[in-house]
């Protein structure tokens, strides 16, 4: 199987940064760059669209206007008769103005009775394509001639160079040429139109010839549009020579409207910005190497010696400390660390303590229940009993068994209250049997105490201490052993009616609990109180209040285990 490859810390930073920071930065700058240019596109598209449909809208309007102006004029016959009235000409102004008014663009209005007689002028001068004696048979009037009842359209070129859009009919009777209807739109209209608009327009008949432009990019020498509509399309939509490009044919072919844009210095921005874009990134990226690669090196140092730690606590050494002032978490963590260490000496060296005390209150036990004199009286009253009371001594050796079997079983440290109260009930009774009437004694503990852990051989001492110290004076003992629950703690109480402790020696042995210093004389009550500070902290142990010629009372608090270690993860959360 290959061998997997360590991977190191200090590089999984870098490849994090670069993977999660840096690279979607990256994505994400040229996605919005990509949706910036595509709306910028769209926009450009529909712009150049909305532009070229209005100037169509205009020309669409003006053919209309005109071409039914024309119809309706041709239709009356005085009009084409022989001479105008001044009333007539004054009419057929008013009503052509009126209609070319309500227009963007207006005209300008010629009759002919043929090519060589105008019969009605819009300008005082005529233009030198409408002389018919030099024109007649090219222009505009042999386009008239040739459609007859057809609207005509053509560009013409004014001998002062500006550029006129001209429509004529040819008005017939009978089949019979009677006139010409002429309607002239100069360019020169178009300028204010044209700069409105952000995109630039051309305009060009069917041949074509430009009549209005602001973009000279696809004209020839000849003034023509350079490019072409398909013989099958309408629409022409390209991109040439650096400029967005939309034309369509308009007046049934008549003309063409080419509306463009540049694109070259939007395309140019774009380029140069990604160009830009990936250097700039380039150059972070690189940074990014070189200073991870410091800063990685600082902060893996500092972890690979909390590793160094954690490795030698583990392999046992107690002793190993971190060292780290980065100021940051890892000194935190550090800190936190060394503080763990001493906190987890202190407890072995409380655990340790605490099984050796364990293992002398059981040897102290064994010694006191197995001493000769204890022996030898508890077998003597057995003896007796055999032959005067069997059933009595049969009880005695059962309790002396159970004595035996929980004394010297070492496999728990932590018994219920009821189990350790009932391996005391057994010495009790061996001590009854031994005093008869002189002892007696009552156990009343709550249910809810019952089952409450408690260090094991705990109540035994204190009814020893109640036997040693009770009985000096006084012919009757009585022990009473309570149990119940206050708060977060369960109280057991050890109390009798003997003699009392004299003064000098509850307060020895007051003195010696606070110091925590052993004595021989006193080592079970020592036991008790030192072993429950060791199991519950410095606030746990036993109160002892005598009075001589009046008893003693032992109190032991507990509290309760589940209550202690939720205080413990709530210090360490």
């Amino acid at each position: 199987m290959k061998k997997r490859t360590h991977s190191y810390f200090k590089d999984d930073i870098r490849r994090m940064l670069l993977l999660y920071a840096f690279l979607p930065a990256m994505v994400l700058t040229f996605f919005l760059l990509f949706m910036f240019f595509f709306y910028w596109n769209m926009e450009l598209k529909n712009t150049v669209e909305m532009e070229n449909n209005r100037m169509t809208e205009t020309f669409q309007e003006a053919y209309v206007n005109y071409r039914d102006f024309m119809e309706e004029l041709s239709r009356d016959e005085e009009v084409f008769s022989g001479e105008l009235s001044s009333g007539q000409r004054a009419e057929i102004y008013d009503r052509f103005y009126s209609m070319s008014n309500d227009m963007k663009i207006n005209g300008d209005l010629y009759l002919f009775l043929n090519e060589k007689e105008p019969i009605l002028l819009g300008r005082k001068n005529l233009p030198y394509y409408l002389e018919g004696q030099s024109y007649g048979n090219w222009g505009i009037f042999n386009m008239m001639k040739a459609r007859k009842e057809t609207l005509s359209v053509r560009v013409m070129e004014e001998s002062e160079g500006n550029m006129q859009l001209v429509f004529g009919r040819q008005v017939l009777k009978e089949g019979v040429p009677i006139g010409y209807i002429v309607i002239v739109m100069d360019g020169r209209q178009f300028r204010v139109l044209l700069s409105e608009q952000s995109s630039q327009t051309v305009v060009t008949d069917a041949m074509g010839r430009a009549y209005i432009t602001n973009n000279y990019t696809f004209l020839d020498n000849l003034n023509r549009m350079s490019l072409e509509l398909a013989p099958d399309e309408s629409i022409l939509e390209t991109q040439k020579d650096g400029y967005y490009l939309r034309g369509q044919e308009i007046l049934e072919g008549e003309l063409s409207i080419y509306s463009m844009r540049n694109i070259n210095s939007q395309m140019s921005f774009f380029f140069t910005l990604g160009g830009v874009l990936l250097l700039v990134f380039g150059l972070i990226i690189l940074l990014v190497l070189y200073s991870t690669k410091k800063m990685a090196a600082s902060k893996t140092e500092d972890l690979y010696k909390i590793i160094d730690a954690f490795k030698g606590a583990q392999e046992g050494d107690f002793t190993v400390k971190t060292e780290i002032r980065s100021h940051d978490e890892f000194q935190t963590i550090g800190d936190s660390f060394n503080e763990m260490l001493e906190k987890l000496k202190v407890q072995i060296e409380r655990n340790k303590e605490m099984t050796e005390r364990l293992s002398a209150t059981q040897l102290r036990q064994l010694r006191s229940q197995f001493n000769p004199h204890f022996l030898y009286n508890t077998l003597d009253n057995i003896r007796f009993m055999v032959h005067f009371k069997p059933e009595d001594a049969s009880n005695m050796i059962l309790s002396l068994s159970n004595l035996l079997r929980y004394s010297l079983d070492n496999q728990r440290e932590e018994v219920p209250l009821s189990l350790d109260m009932e391996y005391t009930e057994n010495y009790l009774k061996i001590m009854k049997f031994r005093y008869g009437d002189r002892l007696s004694y009552a156990v009343n503990m709550e249910e809810c105490a019952k089952e409450v852990p408690i260090p094991k051989l705990l109540i035994q001492p204190m009814i020893e201490n109640a036997i040693k110290y009770g009985y000096e004076g006084k012919d009757h003992l009585h022990v009473s052993i309570s149990a119940f629950m206050r708060e977060k703690e369960m109280v057991l109480v050890c109390e009798d009616n003997g003699a009392g402790m004299k003064k000098e020696t509850e307060e020895e042995i007051l003195q010696l609990l606070s110091e925590d210093a052993e004595s021989s004389s006193h080592l079970g009550l020592f036991n008790i109180h030192r072993r429950l500070k060791l199991r519950y902290g410095e606030g746990a142990g036993i109160e002892i209040l005598s009075s001589e010629g009046a008893g003693t009372r032992v109190e032991v608090s507990v509290p309760l285990l589940k209550e202690i270690e939720s205080m413990k993860g709530a210090e360490a959360g």
